[in-house]
């Protein structure tokens, strides 16, 4: 009886620690793969990011295939992430395949009281999530307020727009952009008719004066970038709302992993970052502005609900990690990898799951 006991008390404390939905949950082994060129009689440092259970997911079975290198598992203690530090003083003469496999299990969530979060900590800015200034001003001219975070909500999903603005034919990015439409709404990714940002450009003007600063650009996570151009992905998205968020005195965190695709196995993509914020008596509560932007019919669901169709690889910004040489990491979540000391492209990088 004692035993039977025991068991309903923990999946009491474990439901009660969060709002789940009613879809349950999605069970998947992730693969992330590294494949490094020889790098001679060079040193070699390659540092990955290690996911966490959580209250919202379950990480299990991981294995880690370093080809012979060495390796340590380490903590990230300002936001209690981990990663690993895989080394070799002497180089590789050869090519290698560095792989890490865990099994995830990942539940549908809405807020959650994380244990030992301190959320006084998210009130303060980063290198490129200001609080404050031209923030206090937006909010001030668009009535927001810490109290309707909805509205902040809405601000941002209203005023950003999904793309990056190119003229380059060979990028990716053109066609996207260039007569590119939203499978979901039928309607231009970058309308022509509008324009953008605080700077209120057009498309055109937008496209032929993108900074070439490698902070001031898009896809860094640089809110006076996104509330300047009113462009970008996913992290520009957040770390916009998020500095909004901070500036109204509203704790807002800064999430990353990967968006795991429909089907039972195939490859993942690439990154995916969403926010949470913090409210008194009831915790963290997500948002994903940009998941919302692609999907207007899941404006309302994506406002305080997270998918199951992720993992989480790190949270949080401006990482210190053991070793780099390149001082504090912006965000972390594909590899880094320095030779003789000096970042390096030198490798190549692929992630896939199937499910369990």
């Amino acid at each position: 009886m004692k035993r039977y006991f025991l068991l309903f008390l923990t999946l009491f404390v474990l439901v009660s620690c969060y709002k789940a939905s009613s879809s349950g949950q999605r069970e998947f082994q992730f693969t992330y793969t590294v494949a490094l060129e020889p790098t001679g009689n060079k040193s070699l440092e390659l540092w990955l990011p290690v996911p966490k259970t959580s209250t919202v997911q379950t990480i299990s079975n991981l294995e880690l295939d370093t080809q012979g290198l060495e390796y340590e598992i380490k903590d990230e203690e300002k936001h209690g992430n981990k990663y690993v530090y895989i080394y070799s003083k002497k180089g590789i003469d050869e090519a290698k395949e560095i792989t890490m496999k865990f099994d995830v299990v990942r539940s549908e969530h809405q807020n959650v009281a994380y244990d030992n979060v301190e959320y006084s900590r998210y009130l303060k800015a980063s290198s490129m999530v200001p609080v404050g200034n031209i923030f206090s001003e937006i909010i001030k001219e668009n009535n927001l307020n810490g109290d309707d975070m909805r509205g902040l909500y809405d601000f941002v999903l209203n005023g950003m727009h999904y793309g990056k603005p190119t003229d380059d034919k060979d990028s990716k990015n053109y066609k996207y952009i260039h007569g590119g439409k939203n499978p979901k709404t039928g309607q231009e990714w970058l309308p022509n008719d509008i324009t953008y940002g605080l700077k209120k450009k057009t498309k055109d003007e937008l496209v032929k004066s993108q900074n070439k600063n490698k902070e001031y650009a898009y896809g860094n996570g640089n809110s006076l970038y996104a509330c300047d151009i009113g462009v970008g992905n996913c992290t520009d998205y957040h770390s916009y709302f998020i500095s909004l968020a901070r500036t109204m005195d509203v704790p807002s965190r800064f999430h990353m992993g990967f968006s795991i695709p429909e089907g039972k196995s195939g490859k993942v993509g690439g990154y995916h970052c969403w926010a949470d914020y913090y409210v008194e008596n009831e915790g963290w509560l997500p948002v994903d502005i940009s998941e919302a932007d692609k999907d207007p019919s899941k404006v309302d669901y994506f406002f305080g609900t997270a998918t199951d169709n992720r993992v989480e690889m790190m949270v949080g910004r401006d990482f210190e990690l053991f070793g780099y040489n390149g001082g504090i990491m912006n965000f972390f979540i594909y590899p880094v990898l320095e030779i003789n000391n000096r970042e390096s492209k030198k490798f190549t990088k692929k992630f896939s799951y199937k499910e369990l």
